[in-house]
């Protein structure tokens, strides 16, 4: 798996005490951190969520409701059973910056229904019983999922059963990466 870009504990310690929105930064601070972060990725997540306060970094998510910190914390808690997709999610996790792609056990799906047949696979409906994390609740070290809000209590989706799924590899995932845009 690539590195992932990360400040320093010198930079941590330097830019630790500044206001926590960038607009609050004086031009001296803005400047310094211009010297301290020269990556642009890094440094737009700092500017933009600024630091997280589990892990010290700049939280990745566009929106402040997650930091990789969060994914990376349970990635021994879960698999799909291969290595080579379990990468995969890992990748897409850490970088997420709007929506996550997670591993799902089917016993989290009701009402699937049948749809159609392809080439590739079969197509379900179903409803997903806990619905796809909105925000991570550091108060409980928890996610937080859209079906815990009223208005998305039943959440539809639909499934692709790929024909044989166990012989994915890291080929076909790399093109599946590329809609995901890494």
């Amino acid at each position: 798996m690539e590195e992932i870009k990360q400040l320093s504990d010198d930079v941590f310690e330097q830019i630790k005490d500044f206001p926590r929105w960038y607009d609050d930064l004086s031009d001296e601070q803005k400047s310094l951190i211009d010297k301290l972060i020269p990556d642009k990725e890094l440094k737009e997540c700092y500017m933009y969520q600024g630091l997280c306060k589990e892990c010290n970094q700049p939280k990745n998510s566009y929106d402040g409701r997650w930091c990789r910190c969060n994914f990376q914390r349970n990635f021994k808690n879960w698999t799909s059973g291969n290595n080579v997709v379990d990468k995969f999610i890992q990748k897409a996790q850490l970088k997420a910056k709007l929506e996550v792609l997670e591993w799902i056990e089917h016993d989290r799906f009701e009402d699937i229904e049948y749809l159609a047949k392809g080439g590739f696979g079969t197509v379900y409906k179903a409803i997903w019983k806990d619905g796809p994390i909105k925000i991570w609740n550091s108060g409980n070290n928890q996610w937080q999922r859209k079906k815990e809000y009223k208005y998305h209590a039943n959440y539809p989706v639909v499934l692709k059963c790929l024909h044989n799924s166990q012989d994915i590899t890291a080929e076909f995932l790399r093109e599946v990466g590329y809609f995901y845009n890494f």
